[in-house]
């Protein structure tokens, strides 16, 4: 028995809180970003981790709470981070027959000498030129 019938047991009234759909929306998006921690996400926003799943959860059986196309700043609200790693696929790399050469064609009488040589060392062909002709 209580000694005070008028007394509550809360001296406050719990209020259910309820949230835009813009708003469910965002934090559904946001949930969709690589490495983004729902509970983290849901402790941002002050809101139970369940509710937030619940979200995501109707997001997925029947496409609920999805971006307006119409507002591209959405994603600017939440302040998401983009991944620090992103793979890039490379083209492999040039065969070296591709490589820029020097010809060089010497004759004297009946020799006849050819050479390649490559253009990224086209110093050491002078200096080797000069040693040669010098």
């Amino acid at each position: 028995m209580l000694k005070d019938s008028d007394t509550t047991l809360f001296p406050t009234r719990r209020s259910h809180r309820t949230y835009t759909k813009q708003f469910k929306a965002e934090l559904v998006a946001a949930c969709q970003q690589p490495g983004c921690s729902i509970a983290a996400l849901a402790g941002r926003h002050a809101m139970n981790v369940n509710v937030l799943h619940r979200w995501l959860k109707e997001y997925e059986r029947s496409g609920l709470h999805q971006l307006e196309p119409s507002d591209p700043s959405s994603a600017v609200n939440l302040q998401l981070t983009s991944p620090a790693f992103v793979p890039v696929k490379l083209a492999p790399a040039a065969p070296e027959a591709t490589e820029q050469a020097i010809k060089l064609e010497l004759r004297k009488g009946a020799v006849s000498i050819t050479l390649t040589w490559p253009a990224r060392a086209a110093g050491d062909l002078a200096h080797w030129t000069r040693t040669v002709l010098g």
